[in-house]
C-alpha cells in the first residue's frame, strides 16, 4: 500500500502570514513561528514512505538496519522547532466546556462559516488573518484527516494563542505521530501488504 500525501493547499494565506507583522508576532508568542516555517514533510512522499516503513507497529520504535531508534518529545523539538515546556494543549477529544460550537465560533472567529456537511469551522471563512493562520497551524500539528476544518478544541486552543501564552506543542506533536504511524501501519498489516 502506498501511502498518498497532499501539498499545502493555501500558500496564499501563507504568504500573506509571512508579510504580516501581526501574525508573525502571534506565532511567535504561542510557540508555533518556527514550526510554521518549517517546510511541509509532504512534499517528499518518498521520505514519508520510508518513515512508514520502518515504524515498528509493536514496540514503537523506528528500525533500521539492525538498530532501533525511539521517537521522543526531544527528536520532534529538534526537527520542527515546537515548544515543549508549558502546559500542552487539548487538540483531540472532548473537553468539558458548556458552550456548544456555534457560541464558541461566535465567541472566537465571528463570521466564520461551517464546512459543508460538517460541525466544524472551514477555516478558509475565518475573517481574522492571524487567527486563521493559527488555526492552520495548529491542524497541521494535530496531524487532523481534514486540515482545513477546525473542531471546538481547535478553536478554543486558538483563542489561548491570541494571548501571549506558550505551549508544550513538540508533546503533543509527538504523540500524533506516533498514533499516525501506528494507524498507517495497522492499515499496511490489514491490507497483508
Amino acid at each position: 500500500m502506498v501511502v498518498e500525501w497532499k501539498e499545502r493547499e493555501h500558500d496564499a494565506v501563507d504568504a500573506m502570514a509571512l508579510e504580516d507583522e501581526a501574525c508573525m508576532d502571534a506565532l511567535r508568542d504561542c510557540g508555533l513561528k518556527k514550526f510554521f516555517l518549517t517546510s511541509y514533510l509532504r512534499a517528499q512522499p518518498e521520505l514519508l514512505q520510508f518513515i512508514v516503513d520502518a515504524w515498528d507497529i509493536d514496540d514503537q520504535v523506528f528500525c533500521l538496519r539492525d538498530q532501533t531508534l525511539e521517537l521522543d518529545v526531544s527528536d520532534v523539538y529538534f526537527i520542527t522547532g515546537l515548544s515543549r515546556r508549558w502546559a500542552r494543549p487539548i487538540l483531540t477529544g472532548s473537553r468539558p466546556f458548556g458552550e456548544k460550537m456555534g457560541e464558541v465560533m461566535d465567541r472566537v472567529c465571528p463570521g466564520a462559516q461551517f464546512r459543508r456537511n460538517s460541525a466544524k469551522v472551514d477555516i478558509a471563512t475565518v475573517p481574522d488573518l492571524v487567527l486563521e493562520v493559527i488555526l492552520f497551524t495548529i491542524t497541521r500539528t494535530a496531524g487532523v484527516q481534514v486540515p482545513h476544518e477546525a473542531s471546538k478544541n481547535h478553536l478554543l486552543q486558538a483563542a489561548k494563542c491570541l494571548n501571549p501564552t506558550l505551549f508544550d506543542w513538540a508533546t503533543t506533536m509527538t504523540t500524533n505521530i506516533k498514533r499516525q504511524l501506528w494507524l498507517y501501519s495497522s492499515l499496511l498489516i490489514i491490507n497483508n501488504i
